[in-house]
């Protein structure tokens, strides 16, 4: 049921004057636990170059000789006979002048460069070298200057052979203009040929997880209090150059050597380190729900499987299912168990495709591909929850009470608040995952969402986060039709964009790793959400926007003022009496501020706030988001009880297509 709310005739509109509202102390609908949430899928060099920690690019030789240079004479080239596997035939040959003397070998100058900390770092790589000699790797700035060594032993052989050593710099570089050289004495492999593969190097890993997350994106991450995990995508779970190029979930899974990678949605490589396993050892560490996304037979450069061809791709997703949730006995939870998860993982949540309603891909989704695949799916898994990722088109009767849509919305700041009465009015019978919502762009005069041909914000500023606060007002008002959120894309990597805004960016340097303003509004909210809807009274929203949820023992109110005058709000909240309320806000110097790297202009503060009587007043100013969170006694809290939403006029809609 929706949230009751009552709203007075007239608006909020004098300057300075003050807002009262009211909460009551019924519950309305409880509030999913998927409030907020993280969408990933690799694109602006988020994994590779980001997310993932290896340093190193093009660490398994698919681009060439990019990134890599010679050292004291050699000449590196790419050798296509000496393969390290069948996933991996390319290699880097070294040759070393027959008079080579000093330091010789060759360097990686990782992503744009290697941040060098005083940590452990885990250096490897594949050889094969018929010399006997002593190897040496080490960080290096540009002018050579050395922060940290390790040495070991290579035995010759004819064979490929792994070889590791771990640096401990004994000082901090200044910034990221730095290397990883791997080099030999030149008198000892003088005339050599060598051949080298997945040259690595990792720091330390977000809860030391072997192949592992960056430690400060992950912290980062971690720290906003998503409860969901998204991925793999996004257009990347598509593709973009056929069939063919779609991410497949059996080549991201084993060891690195088996791990051909390929050129993503996104037109960079991607070595598919962070694989399906990797993604699932990321929800467990943080303690996220999730959601898999499946390939349904749509391509982005419009590729669609007729209905006569689509039988191998839904027995693909479901090999995908048993990998992840079949016993171990089973021919895919046998590979699960071989790659050290004996038992399955929690999967309850699947999404058919991504944004199938674009692409041409809207007629063949509703007629016949979402219907085979949900098929399929619960015919093996009947509990499972399945999400369509074109909204707008009827859920088949079979999938009723089992199906979710997928809506996405990006634009500029005035259309998100436009649709903050969105959920009001839509039919209730499907319930909804906003799983991609973003202000990408300044406010134009056009009534349209945005413009592609025009510039987008190059970081989410405050006017934005302030919009995206209000439409996330309005989900979580409507929590027994919304069951998520979350903005999208999460993660970017200055220099090498491919999509601006986004929550989180950062480069090689983990001082440059900025959380944008975006990013404080999503974890304001998403660590200051209840279990259940609290109904409000007050004027009809705008410019400030409020919803209230709560628990036994708490209420949690959040604001957002768009574009209004700074406003005195008094909350009643049942049971607050005399005690003492939080009121969380982020803010910032003007609407088009934003964070930047090392350049943090956003505001987050908590101030005590008394109440008196039930009464907690707190002073919200214009493009602030706030929440107040009150500890009460007696709060009344029950059962649900229906309720009915008293606004305009409602007629009941459907999402778009």
């Amino acid at each position: 049921m929706r949230a009751s709310i009552t709203w007075a005739a007239a608006c909020l509109v004098a300057v300075g004057r003050g807002l009262d509202l009211s909460v009551s102390a019924t519950d309305s609908a409880a509030v999913s636990p998927f409030f907020y949430g993280m969408m990933f899928e690799e694109i602006n060099y988020s994994g590779d170059g980001g997310l993932y920690a290896e340093l190193i690019e093009n660490r398994n030789i698919k681009q060439n000789t990019t990134s890599y240079g010679s050292i004291g004479g050699a000449t590196i080239f790419i050798n296509n006979e000496n393969p390290l596997s069948p996933a991996l035939a390319q290699s880097l040959q070294i040759t070393i002048p027959r008079n080579a003397t000093g330091r010789v070998g060759f360097f990686n100058k990782g992503f744009d460069g290697i941040g060098v900390l005083q940590q452990d770092y885990q250096a490897s790589f594949y050889i094969k070298s018929v010399a006997n000699a002593t190897f040496r790797v080490d960080l290096r700035s540009i002018e050579d200057e050395v922060f940290g060594s390790a040495e070991g032993s290579l035995t010759a052989s004819p064979n490929w052979q792994q070889l590791n050593a771990t640096i401990t710099p004994s000082s901090q570089a200044p910034n990221a203009n730095n290397t990883f050289a791997v080099t030999f004495d030149g008198a000892e492999v003088a005339g050599q040929t060598m051949y080298f593969n997945l040259v690595s190097l990792f720091p330390p890993t977000f809860k030391d997880r072997p192949n592992g997350l960056r430690r400060d994106i992950a912290e980062a991450m971690n720290e906003m209090g998503a409860k969901f995990l998204r991925f793999p995508g996004g257009n990347n779970l598509e593709g973009n150059y056929g069939l063919d190029s779609r991410w497949k979930w059996n080549q991201t899974v084993g060891p690195l050597t088996d791990r051909a990678g390929r050129i993503g949605a996104w037109t960079y490589p991607n070595t598919d380190g962070l694989g399906l396993i990797e993604y699932l050892e990321w929800t467990i560490d943080m303690g996220l729900t999730p959601i898999l996304g499946l390939f349904a037979g749509l391509t982005l450069d419009d590729v669609n499987v007729p209905e006569y061809q689509l039988q191998p791709y839904i027995d693909d997703a479901m090999n995908e299912l048993e990998f992840l949730l079949g016993d171990s006995n089973t021919t895919y939870g046998a590979q699960r168990s071989a790659v050290g998860y004996p038992e399955p993982f929690d999967i309850q949540h699947v999404e058919i495709g991504n944004e199938d309603n674009l692409n041409n891909g809207y007629q063949t989704y509703s007629t016949y591909r979402y219907r085979m695949f949900a098929d399929a799916v619960l015919a093996k898994y009947p509990n499972m929850t399945i999400i369509s990722s074109a909204p707008g088109f009827d859920i088949p009767e079979q999938s009723q009470g089992h199906g979710w849509a997928d809506y996405h919305l990006y634009g500029r700041p005035d259309h998100l608040v436009s649709q903050h009465h969105q959920y009001d009015v839509l039919n209730r019978s499907v319930p909804v995952l906003a799983g991609e919502v973003a202000v990408v762009q300044g406010n134009l005069p056009d009534p349209s969402g945005w413009n592609r041909s025009l510039p987008r914000l190059e970081y989410p500023n405050m006017i934005g986060a302030c919009a995206e606060a209000t439409y996330m007002i309005g989900a979580e008002r409507n929590a027994d039709l919304v069951q998520g959120i979350t903005y999208a894309p999460l993660l970017n990597r200055i220099g090498r964009t491919q999509w601006y805004p986004d929550l989180i960016s950062f480069t090689s340097d983990p001082r440059d790793t900025t959380r944008s303003t975006s990013y404080l509004v999503n974890q304001l909210f998403a660590h200051n959400v209840g279990s259940t809807v609290a109904p409000m009274s007050g004027p009809q929203p705008g410019p400030i926007y409020y919803s209230a949820t709560k628990t036994d023992s708490q209420y949690f109110v959040k604001l957002a003022n768009y574009n209004g005058t700074d406003t005195s709000v008094s909350v009643t909240i049942p049971g607050g009496g005399n005690g003492t309320a939080s009121f969380s806000t982020v803010s910032a110097p003007d609407g088009l501020s934003y964070n930047s790297p090392r350049k943090i202009v956003t505001q987050s503060r908590t101030t005590q706030v008394t109440g008196q009587n039930d009464v907690f007043t707190v002073n919200i100013a214009n493009l602030m988001v706030g929440v107040l969170a009150a500890n009460v006694s007696g709060s009344g809290a029950g059962g649900a009880v229906p309720t009915t939403l008293q606004t305009v006029a409602t007629s009941t809609v459907r999402l778009p297509k």
